[in-house]
C-alpha cells in the first residue's frame, strides 16, 4: 500500500520543478530550504522515484520525475477546485 501524498509536498515539487532551484522555490512557497528539501526527499522515498538531478545551475528532473509532474500539477488544480466548490454550498 502506498502512503497518502500531502499536498505541501507536491507543492514543493511542482515549485522546485518550475523554480530549477530549492532555494527560489523556498522563497516562492515562504519556507526554509531545508523544509523544501525535506519535502522532496519525502517525496523521493514514498514513491521510490528518483526526481531531480543535481546540476551546476540547480535542479532538473529526471525523466521519472518529469512523467510525474503533470500529475502533481493536476492533484492540485482537483484540490484547489475542491475547497472552490466547497465556498460556493
Amino acid at each position: 500500500m502506498v502512503a497518502p501524498i500531502d499536498p505541501r509536498t507536491l507543492q514543493a515539487f511542482v515549485a522546485v520543478a518550475s523554480e530549477g532551484s530549492v532555494s527560489r522555490a523556498a522563497e516562492r512557497l515562504h519556507l526554509s530550504q531545508p523544509a523544501v528539501s525535506l519535502q522532496l526527499k519525502r517525496l523521493a522515498v514514498l514513491t521510490g522515484v528518483v526526481l531531480f538531478t543535481r546540476m551546476p545551475q540547480g535542479l532538473a528532473l529526471t525523466a521519472d520525475g518529469a512523467a510525474l509532474l503533470p500529475q502533481a500539477r493536476e492533484t492540485l488544480a482537483a484540490l484547489t477546485g475542491f475547497a472552490r466548490a466547497a465556498e460556493g454550498l
